[in-house]
C-alpha cells in the first residue's frame, strides 16, 4: 500500500500537483456500496483488520472466496500502482459515507476524473485531499484510449495550473469552484477556512451592531 504524501498549510491534506499512473475504469454509476461497502464479504470471512485501501472496490475487486478478481483492472499491472482514476458518469453516488473517499485515498488515489460525481462524495474528496475533476465523457474516453495504448506513461494533474498533462496528449484544461480549489491547495479544513476570515467577520459584526442594534439587544 502506498503512503499518502501531502503538503499542508492548514490542518488538512492538500493537493497542488500530482504525477502518476492513470487507470481507465469507465463503468458508469459506481456507487459508494461498490467503492466501500459497509458489510463486505471480507469482513464476514474474518478479515476485519484489512485497511480501507485493501477493502476499496471489494465487491468487484475480489471473488467469492476472497481471492483477487483477475479481470478487475486495478488488480492488473501497471494499474496496481495507479494514483489517478479515469472514471465513468455518476461516480460516487449513493449513501453519504466518507469512507468512500478515504478508502480511495488509502488505496493510493490522489485524483478521480469523471463526467459527473455524487454531490456528497465530491465534497468528501476535497475534505480528504483527493482532487475530483469533471471533464466531458468524450475527453475522458480519449484519455483512456491513450492510457490503454501506453499504460506505463504517467499523467500529471496540476491544480495550480488547472490542467492535465500527458505525453502524446494535448494539455487538457479543467475548471473548479474557486473556494474549493483554494481550500485544497492550502490544505484547509472547514475550521481553518472559518478562522482565516475571522478578522473580516469581526469587522462585519461590529458594523452590523451599529446598523441594526435591535438585533443584538433582544434580552
Amino acid at each position: 500500500m502506498r503512503s499518502l504524501q501531502t503538503v499542508s498549510r492548514g490542518e488538512g491534506p492538500s493537493f497542488i500537483s500530482h504525477t502518476g499512473i492513470a487507470a481507465p475504469f469507465l463503468r458508469p454509476n459506481v456507487d459508494t456500496d461498490i467503492i466501500m461497502p459497509l458489510n463486505g464479504r471480507l469482513a464476514l470471512m474474518g478479515r476485519e483488520s484489512l485497511s480501507e485501501g485493501e477493502r476499496c472496490f471489494e465487491p468487484i475487486r475480489y471473488l467469492a472466496d476472497g481471492s483477487e478478481n483477475p479481470a478487475f483492472i486495478l488488480n492488473q499491472e501497471p494499474y496496481r500502482t495507479a494514483s489517478i482514476l479515469l472514471a465513468g458518469d455518476n461516480f460516487g453516488t449513493g449513501s453519504s459515507r466518507e469512507s468512500a473517499a478515504t478508502g480511495l485515498r488509502d488505496f493510493g488515489f490522489r485524483s478521480i476524473i469523471a463526467p459527473s460525481f455524487g454531490e456528497i462524495f465530491y465534497n468528501n474528496c476535497f475534505a480528504n485531499g483527493v482532487l475530483p475533476v469533471v471533464l466531458d465523457a468524450e475527453v475522458i474516453q480519449h484519455m483512456a484510449d491513450q492510457v490503454a495504448r501506453n499504460p506505463e506513461v504517467e499523467t500529471t494533474v496540476d491544480l495550480e495550473e488547472n490542467h492535465i498533462r500527458r505525453p502524446g496528449l494535448a494539455t487538457v484544461p479543467f475548471s473548479l469552484d474557486a473556494r474549493l480549489r483554494n481550500k485544497l491547495l492550502l490544505g484547509l479544513r472547514d475550521l481553518d477556512e472559518i478562522l482565516r476570515y475571522r478578522g473580516e467577520a469581526d469587522v462585519f459584526l461590529e458594523g452590523d451592531q451599529v446598523r441594526r442594534p435591535w438585533v443584538y439587544n433582544w434580552h
